[in-house]
């Protein structure tokens, strides 16, 4: 049979038949998109270190990588991490074939592809782009963070860093987004997803309905956008038409809901009455600088949504921009901002606090202004999900007993967390960073400091990451104290005869001193583990450091300058660690001495003594059980879902309203035909 014969007539009408000049036009947008796109950027890192405080930035185009590239490099030098070469990147230099080959796919299936499965094709070539390029880089990233040194200055665990958001190892942190030509690519997928049968759904209404349904839509949008301010009905419980906030205060009845529309409010509020009052689009309560901007006087009051701003500047009169006088307060979602106070609880409790953002007076100098939340002679509150920045203290509790507090993020103050004379408190999962201190805890007892992390508190005069002073029965678990001046720095801990203090399986690394030692006497040290301190121990009362236990039940902390080993493998080492101290030593016989505190001229001579013996003082600590390896890293930028399985996540939540837009279109097209 001649070979001509194998065209059957279907073959031959399909490739007769004519093209779809919708799906002509959708292929060749798409075309251009990815045209585009393929000279824009695709994706860009930014990574701040210490030395680069303003970070450093790469990009990424689908054929180089562009920008502070030299500078990465030396900080991966630094940790054993290989440095990036573009030039030897094989996907840099197939990703123009591979725009070419996606190219030829939809000019071919623009006059080709005719039936949905066909199509399919098109869409699938267009979204391949945008998919493969994060899964490859995924893996590359991956594969970049498993492939570290042993042998490089400072020790680093394999992490997987992110190819979408944020990653923190050590005392790097970086930040990875999509960017415009990644975007570009995603909107070719879904016009030749979505522009076809949503073109014919909106001819298909204009021919079936006619102008009239078209007309009548428009008027009932706008009937709607401006009748939306006088609908009926709004009565004590809409302050819709109310000159202000008090008056729709003072229209409400106990336990309505006021509900409060964007704008601005310049007035001061007192809630006397059990309310809701809800801000919608976040509207704006300013005191213009007069007393306290918000009173809470009456129980079980919730105030959400609100931007409260304008307090008054006397220091003495300490005006709040949230002032709670009275029990069972629920106050959430509010930005405070320009106020001298935050949120003030004064001699009531049973309150949350919750997803507040709180800010003083950026004009004042760090004494001047009030703190963030403050809690005076307040009780059984639960503090969550606040950030609180640029005031005097981060959280203040004075005489407060039974407070959770939990979540929250402090920076840029003089104490993250201050507690005076209080009691049985719990703080986990808060974050204090970049303060003058990071914890203080003083004249209290009952305190549990478990999974929170105080890094970069660097002051000269301070710069403690938890300082304890005077105090009972403390537990510290689980915690982050890291980069500060002084990890730990403790004094009459515990206080009382009796009681106890519990310092147990933390991380206290990359600090200037790990644990300054006062007056302590039987502080429990277990399972912690110290990593890249410039000095370990620092016992300024003398011997001070063999009045407290450094293991516990045949187990120790982990120190990475112990030098014994492990003959039996029980992950214990079978040599005491010994702590000497040799500059301590010295100044028990020359206080004057004092003044090369946490000086390299004090490193030098600790570790000129480590290396010729010729003097050697009297231990000041013994872990008669240190550990072979940590209990904890800083490596924790793999927690959560891989950022690709994210991705692939929001695309599929994206693709189906299209598919379910495209059946309505096809269903409605149908009913229309019908009639």
């Amino acid at each position: 049979m001649p070979a001509t014969t194998l065209a059957t007539p279907r073959t031959l009408k399909a490739l007769a038949r004519p093209a779809d000049p919708v799906w002509a036009v959708c292929s060749a947008i798409a075309v251009v998109f990815i045209a585009i796109a393929a000279f824009l950027p695709l994706w860009r890192l930014e990574l701040v270190a210490p030395q680069y405080p303003n970070g450093l930035y790469i990009t990424a185009y689908g054929y180089e990588m562009t920008g502070d590239i030299t500078e990465v490099n030396g900080l991966n030098h630094y940790v054993g991490l290989r440095p990036l070469e573009p030039d030897g990147v094989v996907e840099l230099k197939l990703f123009p074939f591979g725009v070419a080959g996606v190219i030829a796919v939809l000019l071919f299936g623009a006059y080709r592809f005719q039936s949905r499965k066909t199509r399919a094709l098109s869409v699938l070539a267009a979204a391949s782009l945008p998919i493969v390029m994060l899964a490859d880089l995924q893996f590359w990233l991956y594969t970049y963070g498993h492939d570290i040194d042993p042998h490089a200055a400072l020790h680093l665990d394999p992490f997987t860093p992110k190819v979408l958001g944020n990653t923190r190892v050590l005392n790097f942190h970086s930040v990875t987004t999509v960017a415009s030509g990644f975007w570009l690519m995603v909107a070719a997928a879904a016009l030749l997803l979505a522009g076809p049968p949503v073109f014919r759904w909106l001819r298909s209404s204009w021919s079936n309905t006619g102008k009239v349904a078209a007309t009548g839509a428009v008027v009932f949008a706008v009937a709607i956008a401006v009748g939306s301010p006088v609908i009926p009905g709004a009565g004590p419980s809409s302050a819709a038409a109310a000159e202000s906030i008090s008056d729709a205060l003072a229209r409400a009845a106990p336990g309505d809901t006021v509900r409060i529309k964007g704008g601005i409010h310049h007035e001061q509020l007192v809630i006397d009455k059990p309310v809701v009052l809800i801000g919608e689009d976040s509207p704006v309560i300013d005191a213009r600088q007069a007393g306290d901007v918000v009173v809470i006087a009456a129980e079980g009051v919730t105030l959400r949504g609100f931007v409260i701003q304008g307090s008054g500047r006397g220091v003495s009169a300490e005006p709040a921009g949230i002032r709670v006088m009275a029990p069972g307060a629920t106050i959430e979602d509010n930005v405070l901002r320009d106020v001298l106070y935050g949120i003030v609880l004064q001699e009531t409790g049973s309150h949350t606090l919750r997803n507040n953002h709180v800010q003083s007076v950026l004009e004042f100098t760090q004494e001047r202004r009030g703190n963030g939340i403050y809690l005076h002679n307040s009780y059984d509150n639960v503090l969550e999900g606040n950030i609180v920045k640029d005031t005097k203290d981060g959280i203040l509790l004075l005489f407060a007993d039974r407070n959770i507090i939990r979540d929250n993020t402090v920076t840029q103050v003089r104490y993250g967390i201050h507690f005076m004379y209080a009691s049985s408190n719990t703080m986990t999962n808060n974050v204090f960073s970049h303060n003058v201190n990071g914890g203080v805890l003083m004249y209290s007892n009952g305190t549990i400091f478990r999974d929170n992390e105080f890094a970069y508190n660097r002051s000269l005069a301070s710069g403690y990451g938890i300082m304890f002073k005077d105090v009972d029965d403390v537990e510290v678990s689980g915690n982050y104290i890291h980069h500060n001046r002084i990890g730990l720095a403790l004094e009459g801990a515990p206080f009382t005869p009796g009681a106890f203090v519990k310092i147990d399986r933390n991380l206290v690394g990359y600090n200037q001193t790990a644990v300054g030692l006062f007056t302590t006497t039987d502080i429990t040290f277990r399972e912690n583990t110290f990593v890249g301190n410039l000095q370990q121990i620092d016992a300024v009362a003398g011997n001070i450091g063999q009045k407290n236990r450094w293991s516990e039940d045949g187990r120790g902390n982990y120190w990475d300058d112990y030098q014994g080993y492990d003959a039996d493998g029980d992950g214990v080492g079978d040599l005491p660690y010994r702590y000497a101290g040799t500059y301590d030593a010295l100044v028990e016989k020359n206080v004057a001495l004092r003044a090369y505190d946490y000086t390299p001229a004090r490193m030098a001579l600790d570790m000129a003594a480590r290396w010729f013996p010729v003097y050697r003082p009297e231990a000041r600590a013994f872990d008669d059980h240190p550990l072979m390896a940590p209990t904890m890293t800083l490596g924790r930028s793999s927690d959560g879902p891989p950022s690709v399985v994210v991705f692939l996540v929001v695309t599929a939540l994206a693709i189906v309203p299209l598919g379910g837009l495209m059946f309505v279109a096809g269903s409605a097209r149908r009913r229309w035909a019908a009639c």
